[in-house]
């Protein structure tokens, strides 16, 4: 075969294979447009979780920081790897009213300047029904006030004012109230809140007082508790304690407001209630029974009578050794022994009930009445 010949044989097989080639590309081209159109459908449909899928990472815990790359590498200053959320300008679809839940902010705390996660729970429908459901934000409080996008959350919002921040979300035509966001201005520390006595009777009134402190004046004192009614507009707070309170280390909460709008809570010091109505434990004249230490008890003094000169003693004692204090503001002589037993005068409580703690680092001590 000559050379020329080789040549267009090979030019021959070159546009053959050409052909083939369009003829398949061209094949392939309408299925593959209808390809286009599902892909590009579905991504119109979930376009917004995809966009927020970076914002999903960086709000689902704490804030990561990173270094500044452009800044000295000596440099402490880290910055916030989120980003705040823009609106969507996809196209809504049709709510169906499939999806349902709740929504709130995550922390429910911020410092001005900071940004705020606004997070939705679903409670009804599935997450493919969420991934697709229109979402339609409101925030008041921000500059940002309202944005929308299909299956639209988390999303992150900047706040530049202090104060409660509200937000409501409009999901897939159904409405929710979102709980509030505290964004905090001037900070409030608050020292203590401490409680006049350790322990009352019930009757009396518990009283607590509590120390804050801030660079923007304080405005108010709010005073609450899950034990009953705690009043107070000051820096006093008070609660009546009752019989059902029993036994109880009794709490109450405090939060501090100031001019900034910030507001900042404390728990304050537990006050145990003894109702001195209810005895729990009976002494009997020669007998000695083991009292439990560290805690406030009501103990039944009996009606100590007879031929003893009616000198009548609270003796209590270590079987082992030991040593132990007796504190209680109705038992008035009592000899501490150096600790090695306790010896209280109560010919005066004849019959009477009468609170007192003693503290030891065991958790029992025997103790009864004697007579002389």
């Amino acid at each position: 075969m000559t050379e020329k010949n080789f040549l267009r044989i090979g030019f021959f097989g070159v546009f053959l294979g050409c052909l083939i080639s369009f003829s398949a590309c061209g094949s392939d081209s309408s299925s593959s447009a209808e390809d286009d159109d599902f892909v590009s459908s579905e991504s119109k449909d979930g376009i917004s979780s995809g966009s927020q899928e970076g914002n999903d990472n960086s709000s689902s815990g704490s804030a990561e920081n990173s270094s500044n790359s452009a800044s000295n590498s000596d440099s402490s200053t880290k910055q916030e790897t989120k980003s705040e959320t823009q609106t969507s300008n996809e196209i809504l679809t049709e709510p169906l009213k499939i999806v349902n839940g709740t929504c709130a902010p995550n922390p429910s705390k911020i410092k001005k300047g900071e940004l705020a996660t606004w997070e939705f729970l679903i409670t009804d429908g599935s997450v493919y029904d969420q991934v697709r459901a229109p979402f339609k934000w409101s925030f008041t409080g921000a500059k940002t006030e309202s944005l929308q996008g299909n299956g639209l959350s988390p999303v992150n919002i900047r706040y530049d004012k202090s104060g409660i921040a509200t937000a409501t979300l409009n999901v897939d035509g159904n409405d929710v109230v979102c709980d509030t966001l505290q964004v905090q201005g001037v900070p409030i520390t608050i020292t203590s809140c401490k409680a006049d006595a350790k322990t009352v009777k019930a009757g009396e009134t518990i009283t607590w007082n509590v120390e804050a402190k801030s660079d923007s004046k304080i405005t108010g004192y709010s005073w609450k508790s899950t034990y009953g009614t705690a009043s107070g507009t000051g820096t006093k707070g008070t609660m009546a304690a009752t019989t059902n309170m029993h036994k109880k280390n009794v709490t109450a909460m405090v939060s501090v407001t100031n001019e900034d709008n910030t507001t900042e809570s404390y728990t304050c010091e537990p006050v145990t209630v003894v109702d001195t109505s209810i005895a729990d434990l009976t002494l009997k004249t020669g007998e000695k029974v083991e009292i439990p230490t560290g805690e406030d008890l009501v103990v039944q003094i009996p009606n100590c009578t007879g031929s003893y000169n009616g000198v009548y003693y609270l003796v209590c004692q270590f079987v082992d050794g030991g040593t132990a204090t007796l504190n209680s503001s109705e038992i008035a002589f009592c000899d501490q022994n150096g600790g090695a037993y306790i010896e209280c005068n109560i010919s005066s409580l004849n019959g009477q009930k009468v609170t007192l703690n003693i503290e030891s680092e065991k958790s029992v001590i025997a103790c009864g009445i004697d007579a002389r």
